[in-house]
């Protein structure tokens, strides 16, 4: 594993002030990743800022540390000489943070993406289950001191990111770091509440939607769900995908998720047989192998269609 570790030590020395943002549709990964950089930062005598491309929601609200996680419009950006990104394939995924941020800002790039476009001056990438593992490995790296605090948000974007340490990206080392974090203090049975447990009636409900509208295309191979404006009024479904892979047979769950009138987010899961993240680059989106998104425009009905014919050029 290429941590970078000469070079992000002399990326931490060379500012005092850092920001830290992370992709838009914010995940607990993301968020998890960011406020442990902060914290960890702060440790170091850093100032370290978190400004999300949306105003913060509550995903990850029962973490310490999350009265300091602010929208990137509060902040002043124009003040930082440094900026931490996690957990992001490219810049494109900051989504409003990007054209705010000035021309000669430096940037460390910390991201477990296969597809990553390394746009930092310091890139540290490795396909593992989550950026907050990666984020593990660097601190223990660079001797950064793994508090039960820091050790809370790792643990917390470990758990979301590999959905309860379930999908393929899940190896030993995974369990291995979440040992090591509830070693350190990390609250393995109220963080899996939090992460998986504490829903609003609105986002459950939301679930029932996407099951309901669930069908069966390319012989049952593949499960296509869709979420429309007013479902998508609860918010990001966390695993509303995944409903269609708990079905016999199904090697590829497809996701419609309408954002505004007639552009759709599209979230792809697949089983053994088919490279997600290849279908989606063919939409200019991407991802991993077994998990992955893009966004298109035009008719739901369109979009599936031609999602279909991509996904059975895999399955044949």
């Amino acid at each position: 594993m290429d941590l970078q570790l000469a070079a992000t030590r002399a990326f931490i020395e060379e500012a005092d002030d850092f920001l830290l943002t992370t992709h838009v549709n914010s995940d607990a990964d993301g968020i998890g990743a960011c406020m442990a950089w902060a914290h960890l930062l702060r440790g170091l005598g850093k100032r370290a800022d978190i400004g999300l491309p949306e105003p913060p929601a509550s995903q990850c609200s029962f973490l310490a540390g999350w009265d300091g996680v602010r929208h990137f419009a509060d902040l002043d950006l124009s003040r930082y000489r440094c900026a931490i990104v996690a957990d992001c394939p490219s810049l494109d995924r900051i989504g409003p943070v990007r054209p705010s941020l000035s021309a000669d800002i430096r940037l460390l790039n910390i991201d477990h993406h296969q597809d990553n476009e390394c746009f930092g001056a310091v890139n540290i990438v490795e396909e593992v289950s989550s950026t907050c593992e990666l984020l593990y490995h660097l601190a223990i790296g660079l001797g950064y001191e793994i508090d039960s605090v820091a050790a809370d948000q790792l643990y917390a974007g470990i758990l979301f990111d590999t959905g309860g340490f379930r999908f393929s990206l899940t190896t030993a080392t995974t369990f291995e770091v979440a040992a090591d974090l509830v070693r350190r203090g990390a609250r393995l049975d109220a963080i899996a509440q939090n992460v998986f447990g504490n829903k609003s009636f609105g986002s459950v409900k939301q679930r029932g939607q996407a099951i309901e509208s669930l069908v069966l295309r390319l012989g049952g191979r593949v499960a296509v769900l869709h979420l429309d404006l007013a479902a998508m009024s609860a918010g990001e479904p966390d695993e509303a995908v995944n409903y269609g892979l708990m079905i016999r047979g199904v090697e590829v769950a497809v996701l419609l998720k309408e954002r505004t009138p007639g552009c759709y987010r599209v979230s792809l899961r697949s089983r053994d047989k088919v490279d997600v993240s290849q279908v989606a680059s063919t939409f200019g989106g991407g991802g991993h192998t077994r998990a992955a998104g893009l966004e298109l425009t035009g008719a739901s009905e369109d979009i599936v269609e031609n999602i279909l014919a991509e996904i059975d050029r895999y399955l044949n």
